[in-house]
């Protein structure tokens, strides 16, 4: 059971994808919030409320694509993963590369899962509900106060 909606920040920089991903998650049962930025700069901005991101939303998960301008994915996973108030907010990466060294790059970054883009809708529609179910309905994920109760002063 969820104490709060389940807020997803997807940093991807293809829009018929950020469609895609959108629409496939309306479709699912529970409430999750989807919040869009197009690059990892954006994405670090949003995670420590800098520039337009003041009020953002701590998110309980992040879903990242690597190739995408200003800040690709590999980059923002190496910064936030340095910062101990964002160390703990899990990233999954949702790439088209199914390069080996782009995946042990991933893991060795400490992403919290390596997903490849599928090819079709339906195997689209598959990856976003196995997303959905995993990391909103199985697993359980620290809280905002329980991060911020914990990093060291």
């Amino acid at each position: 059971m969820n104490r709060k909606p389940f807020t997803l920040l997807l940093v991807e920089d293809e829009l018929a994808d950020v469609a895609l991903f959108q629409d496939l998650l309306a479709d699912s049962v529970s409430e999750v919030e989807v919040v869009h930025v197009s690059n990892g700069q954006e994405a670090l901005q949003y995670l420590k409320r800098e520039d337009k991101h003041l009020n953002a939303i701590h998110p309980d998960l992040v879903v990242l694509d690597l190739n995408m301008p200003v800040m690709n994915g590999h980059e923002f996973l190496a910064q936030v993963k340095q910062q101990p108030a964002l160390r703990s907010v899990p990233v999954m990466i949702l790439s088209t590369s199914d390069r080996p060294d782009d995946i042990q790059r991933a893991y060795h970054g400490y992403a919290s899962g390596y997903v490849v883009k599928p090819s079709s809708y339906e195997e689209f529609q598959r990856v976003v509900k196995t997303i959905e179910a995993y990391w909103n309905g199985l697993v359980r994920l620290p809280t905002i106060a329980d991060v911020t109760a914990r990093m060291p002063t």
